[in-house]
């Protein structure tokens, strides 16, 4: 898409909730303002106008949204809103928040600059041209990533990343075509492989307001992330609604995952791929074939469990039991020796009983996952789920989440130990005198822990060749053993 250029136009600050997806989207944001030529900040204060891309996957996350929205009304520059909640409780937004200059759908984004500059003229928003569907992936394409953008998409407002400058971006080849971003912070980028999802799992609402399915096309994906690594990234971090299920709407279906990894390989100067959102009833056996063997795809295996008791699990629309998911992830480790694993569970979903929660528990104990994440059900509004009988209450959730978080945190620290005298490859993320930190193929960023290396003289950016020399809690102590690369 071809943006015109504004002359004479107020500064913009992306204030970004949630989850990676949205990263992409507030980077594909702020790109096309930049593009246009709205020179953007970190900072909302040193904003004319602060545009909020919210989040609505549960409870805490849209009140996080709402407080974030009216902390930025406090002041007399103008606000827009857009992202999930946006999309999804739009009417609701606008007759709650008359103070926001607007709620905008996904149907926006390709007209956000119009509606800015509108904005920061003091007029309304402008209608739409036509009707349009907010459905769908919200990517703003152009022939190629322009030049301008000048800082990173995000404020240190709660849940936002930190800021980042913007180098100038390096040609695309010729005939590439993916969404204008602006470079990403450090040394790791976000890349979207997918949008929607076709799943029906009974408490997920994002299938009503991200619509089906739809794969990135393949050229357009790697001419996207040979644009990062010349940008200075050199690990790029796989995010969809659900990553394995990529290429089933292509014309090679889900082999195609296959090509990809090896494409991803043939990029010069890219260190570390890392594949989130692995849905196990979707996981073919040459996807991981190719993620074991490849010398640039993390052993890193983040999977969607949700549950361990098959009972619970099929009130979910969801298949699968402890059983079953002990023998993939023996198939994986089988597979890769070197695998970890990530994943999250519901506590409290409605029909559970004490005796699925010991299910569970069993699992964590015999499955050994390296990092776990649980949440208390939330009733999400038009969802099966949320009008099914036997709810949980909210308290037992919340203490069956605490019972099986202190199992899973003995997990992770036993798991942490064991990496103790290993040699890892670690990039370097930041350094202070003589201590860096990094993350090795171990640790994903945003959620998991981190490496500190002592005595380590390597710049931001760089691969560490590190020994493990110690655990603390969930992250590890490590000293430099030489400059190195390889399957990090």
């Amino acid at each position: 898409m071809t943006q015109a250029t504004v002359t004479g136009a107020g500064s913009v600050a992306v204030v970004t909730l949630g989850c990676g997806r949205n990263e992409v989207d507030s980077d594909q944001v702020a790109g096309a303002l930049g593009a246009a030529g709205f020179p953007l900040v970190a900072d909302p204060d040193d904003a004319d106008l602060v545009l909020v891309n919210t989040c609505t996957f549960i409870a805490p996350a849209r009140q996080e949204s709402i407080e974030v929205v009216l902390d930025a009304c406090d002041t007399d520059r103008p606000v827009l809103v857009i992202g999930c909640m946006a999309e999804r409780y739009g009417q609701e937004l606008r007759a709650a928040l008359p103070e926001v200059a607007g709620v905008l759908s996904f149907a926006d984004y390709p007209r956000l600059p119009q509606i800015v500059a509108a904005v920061l003229a003091g007029q309304p928003v402008p209608a739409p041209p036509v009707a349009e569907s907010g459905h769908g992936l919200p990517l703003l394409v152009g022939d190629a990533a322009p030049a301008g953008a000048s800082v990173g998409s995000t404020s240190p407002t709660a849940g936002a990343r930190p800021a980042a400058q913007v180098p100038a971006r390096p040609a695309a080849p010729p005939t590439a075509s993916f969404p204008v971003r602006t470079v990403p912070h450090g040394p790791w980028a976000y890349l979207k492989l997918a949008g929607g999802c076709d799943r029906v799992c009974t408490f997920c609402a994002i299938p009503s307001f991200r619509g089906r399915f739809a794969s990135r096309p393949p050229s357009e994906v790697v001419a996207e992330a040979r644009w990062l690594v010349g940008s200075g990234v050199r690990e790029l971090v796989c995010v969809s609604e659900n990553t394995t299920s990529w290429g089933k709407d292509l014309p090679s279906g889900r082999r195609e995952q296959v090509d990809l990894i090896r494409a991803f390989e043939g990029i010069e100067g890219l260190e570390r791929v890392r594949l989130l959102y692995l849905q196990p009833a979707e996981i073919i056996p040459e996807l991981l074939d190719a993620m074991a063997d490849s010398p640039v795809v993390a052993g890193y295996y983040d999977l969607s469990l949700q549950h361990a008791s098959p009972p619970v699990l099929a009130r979910m629309a969801r298949s699968g039991g402890a059983e079953r998911f002990l023998r993939l992830l023996a198939d994986i480790r089988a597979r890769d020796p070197r695998a970890v694993f990530r994943s999250s569970f519901i506590t409290g979903f409605p029909g559970e009983t004490e005796a699925d929660v010991d299910i569970v528990e069993q699992f964590l104990i015999d499955a050994r996952l390296d990092w776990t994440g649980f949440f208390p059900f939330s009733v999400e509004d038009a969802t099966p789920s949320a009008t099914m009988p036997d709810q949980v209450d909210a308290a037992v959730a919340r203490a069956r989440r605490d019972r099986l978080t202190q199992v899973a945190e003995a997990a992770a620290a036993d798991a942490a130990d064991g990496f103790v005298g290993r040699t890892l490859s670690v990039l370097v993320e930041s350094v202070s005198g003589s201590q860096a930190v990094g993350r090795s193929y171990r640790e994903a960023p945003d959620t998991d822990g981190e490496v500190r290396i002592t005595g380590c003289d390597l710049p931001v950016g760089q691969l560490a060749t590190v020994q493990v020399v110690a655990a603390d809690g969930v992250d590890l102590l490590a000293e430099p053993v030489a400059a190195g690369v390889g399957k990090a």
